[in-house]
């Protein structure tokens, strides 16, 4: 643009100009008119081409705006799209989990079904004997607490007398409170939270 409006600059300047004082007698010539008309041709043209170039510079910077905007959101796009590849991955993984492990589940229920009887106390199993021995301890200090409850809804309902009551639910607390000690001991060494 720049060099359009030099060129056009340098047509103009050589056009030629009118001298005031150099024997003009006051009358209006045809050189005056025809370097009037170039001059006011050559305002009408920068002003138009000036217009044109702030036109066209809004227009570029906008759309190196939109360029950076596309840019950045293809930068985004591209790490969208790798999370969701590394999501499918891992999805897909753990479906293969869940479908080996529905296999095995299935596997079991069918042997199951074909042995009726189950022995319960060899349906829960630990591996080692201080679990076993937390096991029985909370089975035994949850039999103790149902026992207390009951004992509640006979003195409640009349079914016992007071002493009696007080006399069997000082004994199960007692050895509730051993039960959960225990419990507690077991889970220390077997280093367990809580």
């Amino acid at each position: 643009m720049y060099g359009i409006d030099g060129a056009l600059l340098n047509i103009f300047s050589k056009s030629p100009t009118v001298q005031p004082g150099s024997g003009s007698s006051g009358t209006i010539t045809e050189e005056h008119i025809r370097a009037s008309l170039l001059s006011a041709v050559e305002d009408k043209l920068r002003r138009r081409l000036k217009e044109q170039f702030s036109q066209l510079q809004a227009e570029l910077e906008t759309l190196r705006r939109t360029q950076q905007e596309l840019t950045s959101g293809s930068s985004h796009l591209s790490d969208l799209f790798e999370k969701l590849k590394r999501e499918k991955q891992e999805l897909e993984k753990n479906v293969n989990i869940l479908q080996d492990k529905e296999a095995e589940l299935e596997k079991e229920i069918s042997k199951l079904s074909d042995n009726q009887s189950i022995d319960v106390d060899e349906a829960v199993t630990t591996i080692a004997p201080l679990y076993k021995q937390m096991l029985n301890a909370f089975a035994e200090e949850a039999a103790t607490e149902d026992a207390i409850y009951y004992l509640a809804e006979g003195l409640r309902s009349g079914i016992i007398d007071l002493d009696a009551f007080l006399k069997q639910v000082r004994q199960l607390s007692r050895r509730q409170f051993m039960l959960r000690a225990l419990m507690q001991r077991c889970r220390q060494k077997a280093g367990l939270a809580g």
